[in-house]
């Protein structure tokens, strides 16, 4: 079966040459881009295999310690079990910058990645499009900036930004099915 899924990670820094994802999430979700509760979620806290590497500026956003949670092979197997028991063939991911958390996720699981499609969602690169044709029409963007918590912010989603991948990813896959809303309401 082919599925949506909301996807965020944590990481102990924004190279994807050095740093390693400490925290990742992967939410599945209806074709309407709302939480499916009949599936489980995938989560995992992934120790870092060079916490030395981590920065430190990384670390007090996420909040997390590097030397804290399972193997990344663990993690792989377990994540390849979820997908047995989910009968989940092809992820189409959705996500905050997803070019982001795809190149951190084919690096660190580059066989598990292959299940995720090329063809996944952005909320950041779809507001910076509903940006472009707000602009078009009345000459100022309709967003400020396209992070995830102005977006939020900005589209009456509730909560802080909790830098904790299942929130994270929760709130990328609401803010994208509001974005694709006011587009079908133009």
């Amino acid at each position: 079966m082919e599925i949506f899924a909301a996807v965020d990670i944590e990481t102990t820094g924004l190279d994807v040459g050095r740093h390693e994802i400490l925290d990742i999430a992967i939410v599945p979700l209806n074709s309407d881009f709302t939480i499916d509760v009949g599936m489980p979620d995938f989560s995992a806290r992934i120790r870092a295999e060079h916490p030395e590497t981590a920065e430190l500026q990384a670390l007090q956003v996420n909040g997390l310690n590097p030397q804290e949670g399972i193997s990344r092979e663990e993690t792989a197997a377990d994540f390849r079990q979820w997908l047995v028991d989910c009968s989940i063939e092809k992820i189409i991911p959705v996500a905050h910058n997803l070019e982001f958390d795809m190149k951190f996720i084919r690096r660190t699981f580059p066989m598990e990645s292959k299940v995720f499609s090329h063809h996944g969602r952005d909320s950041m690169r779809l507001a910076l499009a509903v940006n472009d044709i707000v602009r078009r029409e009345s000459g100022e963007d309709n967003f400020p900036s396209v992070s995830l918590r102005v977006l939020k912010d900005a589209l009456n989603v509730a909560g802080e930004v909790t830098h904790h991948a299942v929130e994270d990813a929760k709130d990328a896959a609401t803010v994208y099915r509001r974005l694709t809303e006011m587009l079908t309401q133009a």
